[in-house]
């Protein structure tokens, strides 16, 4: 199973700025982590592989379909997110055997155990559930469908932190169970490193970064010292500046690459990043993070006493 995203663009308007600039991307099945700062078109990605939303420009391809005029493919394609139409004078049983009639099967074992163990009963009213309780029945059913893709838009907005570790518990389980695609848009980073496998980091419209999720500390790293020293020991070791913050006469720079502690020079300390970490200096720039070009090449370079 692979989903192809070609050349896709998402213009909103005469003249506007794109929403999404041109993203390519090949996904297969594994748990992606979709990642980007308020605005970078997350959510605009998502219906647009799912056929929410119609491009400007570019096409989704499942297994060679164009999902635009394919409607097998779009019935493989499964989106979660506060938009979905669900109705409320329903009972959840109702809810979900809706679920499976138009995506031809349910998992209605997995679907009790999960109610069960989120104290929610299959007979009451979706109308009657607390907002963190109609999100749940939402995961519920989403993990439940036969669908080869499963895109999830901020899966855990109003779940509290028990709920939120059940939920990545199931999501997890329902994987192993059945390997799939599954795209998660979330900003709660470090809560969801140890369930993905591959990141996504999009900014400002355009894919700046994608890789195995575990790397992470390998592919990138913080160097702090003297800015002369730091910038020619970056200059030297053929380093990719990601983010550039200055502190007096002592610099801390985000560089892209792997770095021998041995090669240090003295004066210089380096340590690794999270994955939350990557994704803010990914993005917290105009700068090239991995080889796109952006509108601004430099990377931003900021003063601390500025802030």
């Amino acid at each position: 199973m692979s989903l192809t995203v070609t050349n896709l663009v998402k213009t909103y308007g005469n003249g506007a700025k794109p929403a999404l600039d041109h993203v390519n991307l090949v996904l297969q099945p594994a748990i992606y982590g979709l990642f980007g700062r308020n605005g970078a078109g997350k959510s605009t990605l998502l219906g647009l592989i799912a056929n929410r939303l119609l491009p400007s420009d570019g096409m989704v391809m499942l297994d060679g379909a164009n999902v635009r005029d394919n409607e097998t493919a779009q019935g493989r394609i499964y989106l979660a997110n506060e938009t979905r139409p669900f109705l409320w004078p329903v009972r959840l049983s109702t809810l979900f055997r809706r679920e499976e009639r138009y995506y031809g099967g349910f998992d209605w074992g997995f679907c009790s155990r999960m109610l069960a163990e989120f104290g929610i009963a299959p007979g009451m009213m979706y109308g009657n559930l607390s907002l963190g309780q109609r999100q749940i029945v939402q995961l519920v059913a989403a993990l439940c469908v036969p669908v080869d893709v499963l895109l999830l838009d901020e899966p855990v907005l109003g779940l509290d932190a028990a709920n939120r570790q059940l939920f990545y518990r199931f999501l997890i389980e329902s994987y192993v169970e059945r390997p799939r695609t599954i795209v998660v848009s979330t900003h709660i980073i470090d809560e969801i490193t140890h369930v993905v496998e591959r990141a996504i980091i999009l900014d400002r419209g355009r894919v700046v970064d994608e890789f195995a999720a575990e790397t992470v500390g390998s592919r990138a790293a913080v160097l702090v010292g003297d800015e002369n020293t730091v910038d020619d020991f970056i200059a030297d070791a053929g380093l990719g500046v990601v983010a550039k913050e200055r502190m007096g006469r002592l610099a801390s720079v985000t560089v892209r690459g792997e770095i021998d502690a041995n090669d240090l020079p003295e004066g210089i300390v380096a340590s690794g990043l999270s994955l939350q970490d990557y994704v803010i200096a990914a993005t917290g720039q105009s700068g090239n993070v991995a080889g796109d070009v952006a509108d601004d090449p430099t990377p931003m370079t900021t003063n601390a006493g500025e802030r």
